[in-house]
């Protein structure tokens, strides 16, 4: 979930307290019970094998990594893609930009609220991190880095999904958000764009919009299948639920001529078909060995983080089963948990990289006070065993 925009610090606290106070309300009734698995400090991947247990690590090293204090150092939407020279291209949806003092308090003065940011990893130490939108070396000056062209009215804007990597070029998917009405939740995906960026700079070189109209924004998750098809997963709300829609494009290349399954067969018309029911809005599909895995996050801001199978990339989906649970203090009180996503390239020696995001019921609950830079960001743990 992501929020308002706001034309200032103060406006954007107004504007959406009334709408944490409603979520937390809900978030507390749809509590699931806590069934946290063991967390092992240290690394079991030696003993990885046929049978053994499952055990989870909170992985430290990336957590560490994203208590930034300058530039990005806070944001929701947390997608990883490699890059061909090996670096990481990382994509935030609404995201602080600016500085975080010592004690992790965040000064409303000392930053700004954007629609979405870019950070380049390369290698894994901290200061590999390098966030490339304009003006995030200054307090107030950093900037959206995918502008829709009507953002200025405050009605439109881009949340980053997915990415790739195709003849030479980061293809990342963007959901076009616009707002339709004056209140919180008031706001739908308008369509699905594309952004070519070089993959040596991440410049922007072409924006195509319109590659899909309507609401069920695929490219949330693409899976590079077997069959040589790349796979853009969408979303359909109902009714307190979510289900997954597919289209697929052949050879990896996004740019190309979407075609969407009905239940029976691929056609030109976008279907509402779901081939997953009960999905969080954003989620991961990906394929392993001769496999391909539908990962989710508990529905309405629950903490646990479940995994299904297939043998197609399209379902049935089967063996559904928990694979965490979130922590109490992510996930409760203070702040609510969503967006959780599997990171493939960071996923070695067998094991699964997961990151969840945090965020506070009350958005002045960002700034002020030690700690506070903590309430909105990403957290990452590691799976072992988990197939």
């Amino acid at each position: 979930m992501q929020f308002k925009p706001s034309k200032t610090k103060d406006t954007v606290t107004s504007n959406l307290s009334v709408l944490f106070v409603a979520l937390f309300a809900c978030l507390v009734a749809c509590q699931p019970v806590d069934t946290l698995p063991a967390v092992t400090d240290s690394n079991p991947a030696g003993n990885l094998r046929q049978g053994a247990a499952m055990t989870v690590q909170v992985d430290a090293q990336y957590n560490q990594f994203f208590t930034r204090y300058s530039a990005w150092n806070g944001g929701d939407g947390v997608y990883s893609v490699p890059l061909p020279d090996g670096r990481i291209f990382w994509t935030f949806g609404d995201s602080f930009i600016g500085r975080v003092q010592p004690d992790r308090s965040r000064n409303a003065a000392q930053n700004v609220f954007v629609r979405n940011a870019v950070m380049v990893q390369q290698g894994e130490t901290f200061d590999g991190f390098r966030t490339l939108n304009q003006g995030a070396t200054t307090d107030t000056g950093g900037k959206t880095y995918f502008v829709h062209s009507l953002e200025k009215n405050g009605k439109d804007w881009y949340w980053p999904l997915d990415a790739t990597v195709y003849g030479g070029k980061l293809q990342v998917v963007l959901s076009h958000i616009r707002k339709t009405g004056s209140g919180s939740w008031d706001f739908k995906n308008s369509s699905v764009d594309l952004a070519i960026c070089s993959p040596t700079t991440g410049a922007i070189e072409k924006l195509i919009t319109n590659k899909y109209r309507g609401e069920w924004g695929y490219g949330g998750a693409l899976c590079e299948a077997a069959d040589g098809y790349t796979y853009l997963y969408g979303v359909d709300h109902g009714t307190l639920t979510t289900n997954v829609v597919v289209a697929r494009v052949p050879k990896g290349d996004l740019t190309a001529t979407w075609t969407y399954w009905n239940g029976s067969k691929w056609g030109s018309q976008p279907n509402k078909y779901a081939i997953y029911k009960d999905a969080s809005d954003q989620f991961s599909v990906f394929r392993s060995g001769d496999k391909y895995y539908l990962f989710t996050q508990e529905i309405i801001f629950g903490r646990g983080l479940y995994l299904s199978e297939s043998t197609s990339p399209i379902g049935p989906w089967t063996n559904k089963r928990l694979l965490y649970t979130i922590p109490e203090e992510h996930g409760t009180g203070k702040v609510f948990t969503y967006n959780a996503l599997v990171h493939p390239e960071l996923s070695r020696n067998g094991e699964l990289m997961i990151s969840y995001c945090v965020n506070a019921n009350n958005f002045g609950d960002n700034f002020g006070v030690p700690g506070s830079a903590d309430l909105y960001r990403p957290y990452f743990i590691r799976v072992f065993n988990w197939k």
